[in-house]
């Protein structure tokens, strides 16, 4: 049976680390979403059309974009998205 609860973290770790998820949280108002474009061609427009439909949805929105789609993610925005967020959706390509 495959364990759902395991990840793999894409970058580059030469070590495995285990990481505990953090539950969804139960309810969602009031919630902040955080939206992280990896910075590949046409993310941004995707965030584009998504992010006015969260607000109109209720939700407090904010944008963060990675330097490029072939790094990590930056630590500032990474303990900014941790600081001020609740929710992270990310935009994928390929």
């Amino acid at each position: 049976m495959i364990d759902l609860n395991y990840m793999r973290d894409p970058t580059s770790e030469t070590s495995a680390t285990i990481r505990t998820t953090r539950s969804f949280p139960a309810e969602l108002k009031e919630k902040t979403i955080a939206l992280l474009d990896i910075s590949k061609e046409r993310s941004s427009e995707f965030f584009d059309s998504l992010e006015p439909r969260l607000s109109e949805a209720g939700f407090s929105v904010k944008r963060y974009r990675k330097a490029s789609h072939s790094k990590v993610a930056a630590t500032a925005i990474t303990q900014e998205i941790v600081q001020h967020a609740d929710i992270v959706i990310e935009g994928l390509a390929d």
